[in-house]
Order: structure tokens, then sequence, then C-alpha cells
């Protein structure tokens, strides 16, 4: 700040600071005492004065004006000798009504008193009427970009009525962000502002074909009629041509980095190659990401953000047609994200803590994949394009319907879409909602909280961990045995039975009622018949297709007579159910979280499992979460066994194992916390979902 003071009052220019009040209580005292220095110097006339140890030359036109937003997360209110030294001026809200009549006009509107009257009036209601989500923004930026849609739209089609074209410009500028209830009441909000008028959507035939291609090409089921996958990427392709920075919100499993990939692999196909470049900005601090200069020798060190950032920016040829986006993958929150609130803005410049600013080039844009915009301040959500992925759109069949369209062998793709309809949806149903066929009853207990497409993976990760791939069951009753038993520990590995919640029993019998085959109490037992017992004390083997009971796995112990008391581990039916799920996901390279209350052995089973890890193969590092544990702590316990192979690529050092796993102790416990606590859980959740 002394450096920007200093060449400000040199050479008498004007400085605004916007967002002033987001500068740390005990760098704005600083800021105070210079502020007051250079006041004192205009006050007395004079040339020159000292300032930060050196006399410099004083021009009397110099100005320093500041903005602030109080009351914003991550804001510090201004200490009262600060707020001395401004003459405090109150912004009112515009006259949105003038606004957009002066710009229908400019746009070259002869109807803009009204169409202006309308569209104020629609942007009220839907303030009003519309459900509260965070990323709902209806403020003067998002007015600004549908005038200037609107003003495309007009020179585009200059035959069609203006009232169609301003519908047009509303409709497609805000539909791709309202969840899944409220596109039918905003839809009847125009139709009544806009009577007898319709209007279809703007096509882009080339566009349209290409993404279903690409999406056919990737085995994606394309749905018939009106496809809600391509009609999301059309959307998100609308909002970036008048927006440079846009976010796709909505839940896991929605669809969101299928969305962006699917664009870029279109808009290449097309002519125009298109890279992503991925960051997690919750996986590292804050000077990692955006760079950091060391204060005693002032060298600046660039930091993940602004090194990629001056990479795409780079200037290119004319011929070249290359687009660049940037993509932040994970959560947003004021901490991080409003120091880019400059480039995001019409600025599009990013200041980085060296003063140094970078501006966006045409040829690149900024991404933003977020679950939910819960701790972004409407500062950040104003200056975004919105598209919403709601996963009620697509729901989980599509996923299910994917995976059966990879599997090598068609017979087997065929019987497994057959049990998929048979059981799937009605398992899910039974656990999350409580519904049977005839009756509505409570909802399974859950040891934490899944949805149906969280349900559906886990489903077709065991199936193709158990199956394999190519590997033929003997009889379509041992595929479906294999199927029930994927169930179980799929959408039912979750559910609760204790002493006072019975649950597991509710959906072993509802199971069973679904099959429709017959029980038996002999152990083992054939695929064509279901054990008497609970399903959770069954495995069944594909190798003999019959189904054993776990209690029968458990092998005879006699602990070694040199063996610590305390350290004696003695084999029962939990541990040896748990050992083998554990050790059929692990051989398969499958990510296992084991959940549990305190005291169910989950530490004890998975340390006795790596115990029988041949020491030639494989490398453990365990970790211990806590509050103070940072994503730099997990970062440098991963790097510390692995190598540079090359720029960009790291491998398992060569004289070490050939696979590496790392246990991390109560990481669960950093979730439930504020959402700070999840930036030592960015690092792993990106080596599992990035690899």
């Amino acid at each position: 700040m002394g450096s920007i003071f200093s060449g400000l009052v040199q050479c008498g220019a004007w400085g605004c600071f916007d967002e002033f009040n987001r500068i740390e209580a005990e760098v704005l005292s600083v800021v105070s005492s210079q502020i007051k220095q250079i006041q004192e110097a205009l006050k007395n006339h004079q040339r020159k004065f000292p300032f930060e140890g050196r006399e410099i030359a004083l021009d009397p036109r110099t100005g320093i004006f500041i903005t602030m937003n109080p009351g914003y997360a991550g804001r510090t209110e201004l200490p009262d000798n600060l707020k001395a030294l401004f003459r405090p001026v109150t912004m009112i809200v515009p006259d949105f009504l003038q606004i957009c009549e002066i710009m229908l006009f400019s746009e070259g509107f002869d109807t803009a008193k009204v169409l202006a009257k309308k569209m104020t009036v629609l942007y009220k209601l839907s303030r009003e009427q519309l459900s509260k989500q965070y990323h709902y923004d209806f403020g003067l930026r998002a007015l600004k970009s549908v005038l200037v849609m609107a003003g495309s739209f007009k020179r585009g089609f200059p035959d069609m009525s203006e009232a169609l074209v301003l519908m047009r410009a509303l409709r497609d500028m805000n539909l791709p962000k309202f969840v899944f209830e409220d596109v039918p009441l905003f839809l009847g909000l125009i139709n009544d502002l806009f009577p007898g008028l319709d209007c279809p959507r703007v096509r882009y035939p080339t566009l349209n074909d290409v993404v279903e291609l690409d999406l056919k090409e990737n085995l994606y089921l394309v749905m018939t009629g009106p496809s809600e996958q391509v009609d999301k990427v059309i959307q998100l392709y609308e909002t970036m041509l008048t927006r440079h920075t846009t976010m796709v919100v909505g839940p896991t499993g929605g669809g969101k980095s299928v969305i962006l990939n699917t664009l870029a692999r279109a808009q290449t196909r097309m002519g125009y190659p298109t890279k992503l470049h991925v960051i997690n900005p919750k996986a590292q601090p804050t000077n990692e990401l955006y760079g950091e200069m060391d204060p005693d020798t002032r060298d600046w060190t660039d930091g993940l953000l602004s090194s990629i950032f001056r990479e795409i920016n780079k200037s290119l040829p004319p011929e070249r047609q290359d687009r660049f986006y940037l993509v932040f993958d994970g959560d947003v929150d004021a901490l991080w994200v409003e120091d880019m609130n400059s480039v995001m803005d019409d600025n599009k410049l990013l200041t980085l803590p060296n003063g140094e600013r970078i501006r966006l080039q045409n040829h690149a844009k900024l991404l933003f994949e977020v679950a939910d915009l819960q701790y972004a301040s409407p500062a950040t959500v104003s200056r975004c394009g919105m598209v919403f992925v709601d996963n009620k759109n697509l729901g989980y069949k599509p996923f299910l319907w994917k995976w059966c369209n990879s599997r090598s062998v068609a017979d087997e793709a065929e019987s497994l879409r057959d049990f998929m309809e048979k059981y799937v949806q009605k398992c899910i149903e039974f656990v999350l909602e409580g519904v049977t066929d005839d009756t509505i009853t409570k909802p399974l207990q859950q040891t934490i909280p899944l949805t149906n497409l969280n349900m559906a993976t886990q489903l077709c990760t065991l199936l193709e961990v158990i199956l394999g791939d190519g590997k033929q069951v003997g009889t379509p009753q041992g595929l479906e045995a294999t199927f029930l038993f994927c169930l179980v520990w799929s959408i039912g590995a979750g559910v609760v039975q204790s002493t006072t919640c019975k649950d597991r029993d509710r959906f072993d019998k509802f199971l069973k009622g679904l099959a429709g085959l017959g029980t038996s109490p002999n152990d083992p037992l054939p695929p064509n018949q279901l054990p008497i017992d609970s399903l959770y004390e069954y495995c069944f083997d594909i190798v003999d297709l019959q189904w054993r009971s776990w209690k029968g796995m458990v092998p005879d112990y006699v602990p070694p007579p040199d063996k610590v008391f305390a350290k004696i581990l003695v084999p029962t039916v939990d541990t040896v159910r748990s050992t083998w799920l554990l050790d059929t996901l692990v051989q398969a390279g499958k990510a296992v979280l084991f959940v549990g209350e305190s005291g169910t052995a989950k530490t004890v089973v998975i340390q006795k499992y790596f115990t029988t890890l041949p020491a030639a193969g494989w490398l453990i590092l365990a970790m211990n979460f806590s509050s103070r544990t940072t994503s730099m702590d997990v970062q440098i316990t991963i790097e510390d066994s692995v190598e540079k192979r090359t720029k960009v690529c790291l491998g398992i050092c060569s004289c070490l194992p050939s696979a590496l796993i790392l246990t991390s102790n109560e990481c669960i416990v950093a979730l439930w916390r504020l959402h700070l606590a999840e930036v030592k859980l960015s690092c792993i959740r990106s080596l599992v979902v990035r690899k």
C-alpha cells in the first residue's frame, strides 16, 4: 500500500481502493497513519514531505478514494481514526427503470419505455416470488447482461418484434440459473408480461449436433427429444457469450464436469481448440494460490493461479482460434475468491500482491465448478454468469446406463440392465423415502447422508470390482446373486444397525421380497436361493457360485505366545467382513471410506489389513487429522514419498514399492465443522477425483 500511495502523490493521480474494508485490521492501522501523513502534507501545501523513510515530491492534485460494502463476509470494521480521514458518501439503489430505458434506446429499441417497465417489473416479481437461492442475483449487473444480449439479438434479427427480442433475452439469460421448481414460475411471469408471444429457443445446429455426437462417443445416454444434457451445454455456451466469468452451480453428481468437458471437446471439434486448466482453490493456502513476496528481499514467487493465469493470457497470433478456460473446482468463499473481484468485473484485471496487473484476454475465461454459494458474498455472485445444474433433471439412471454400455460382454450388460430396472430404483426409494409398493414408512437411518447418485456410483464400482472386465459369472442366477450381494454393500452399506435401530433388518427383508427367491437355512447355498438369515451375514462366491456365511469364513485363532496382550486381535465376523470388502476395493485401486462411531474398530481393522500386504508392493502413509492440519501437511506427506518424473508428473520413488496408500484418521470430523476445515480435505479430494 505504501508504494501505491507514494506513486499516487508523486504523479498527482486519483486512486480508488475498491472494497477497502477487506484489508486486515493490523494493516488498516498502518494505512491510516500513511493517509494521515499525506493529508497533513496537503494541508500544509508542502512541495516535498518525508514518507516511509525517504523524501518524495507531492503533487497537490492527488486524491484518495475508497469503496466498501459493510456487513459482507470477510469484511473488517474500519477503525475510527481511519473513518475520520474520509468524507462518507452513501450510495442509494439506482433507478433500474431509467437505466433500462436509456440502454434499450441506445441499443436501437423504439418502444424502450414500455419494454423497460416490463423488464423491471419482471425482476421485481422474480425477487419476491421465486425461491431464495444463494446463486440468484437480480441486480444491476444481471440486468445489464440481459440488455447487452437483447441488443445483440436486435441486430442479429432485425425483422423480429422488439417485445419478442427482449422476451428471448430475458428467458435465455435467466433460465440457466433457476432451480427445477422455479422454472415454471418464471416462465409463467414472462408469459403474463408478454401475453400471446411464443419464442422458440435460438438454435446452434452445428454445436447441437457436435455435442450430441461427443456424448454418444463417450457412452453417455442422450435423451430423445429435448435433451437436458445438450441444453445445459448450450446454456453454458450462451452465458459465456456475455460473461467472461461463469459459475456452474449444482449438487455433487449433477453433471457439472461432464458439461464443461463436453463443451471443450465440442469446440475443439468445431475448429476452436479449447483447453481446461483445473485448480482446486481450497487445496492450498492463499499465498500458494496467488503467490507471495518475501518481505525482506522483495523477491516475488508466483503462485499456482498467477502462473497459469500468466500462461493462458499470452497474446495469440490472429490466425489461431484457441480458447483457454481456467476452472476452479471447489468451494467458493470470501477468503480466496474476492481477491479476484477485479478480474471478474468489467476491469478484467488480476491484481497480484506485488502490484502487478495481468489483463484477462478475450480468448481466456474463468469458470467455477461449485456445489453452492453459501459462503460467497453478493459482490462475487453479481459478477458472474450462472448455470445451475440440477440433479433432478437427469437423476442417477443415465449413470447406470452409461456403466452398462461400457461392459464388454453384451449378454451380461443386458442382464445387468434388467436387474437395475428390477431393483435399483425401488431400493433407493425405500432407503431415502421409505417407499414400498403399497405403503410409505419411515426412511432408513444412514451413517452419513447419501444421495441416490452416491448409491448408484457405489453399486457400479462394486460390480466392476467383483465382476472385473469380461469376467463372466456362469449362470443368470449367479449374476443375479452377485448383483444382490453388491446391492447390500452399496445401497445398503450405510444403513444403521444398532440396539435401538434395526434398519438393516428392514432393508434385508425388503430386498428379499423384491427378489422373490426361496430361502433356506443351509450353508453354503446355491445362487437360486437366499439365506434365511440376513444377507449382511453372507458373501456370494462368484467362483463356486454359492452363498457362504461370513461366520464360516472366520479362521481359528491361536495367539502367538510372545504376542503382547494389548495387540491381540481376535478375528470376528465383523473384522472378516470389513477386511474382505477393504481388500477387494483396495486391490482394484478404489478409494475407501470407513465410517462408524468411535470404538467400532475402524482403525484396528485397517491397520491389521495393512500388515497382510507384502512390503515389496505397498507403501503405507498414515496421517492423523486435527483442527490444525492443513492441506500443505497432506501434500508434504505425499511428496516425501514420490519423485518428480517429468515437469507435470510425479511417481513413486524407484527405490520404493509400486503402490501407495494414504490413510487418514478422523478425516470425516473435519467435514462437519466450519467450511474452513474442509481445506485439509481438498487435497485428498483432488487426488481421488482428478487422480
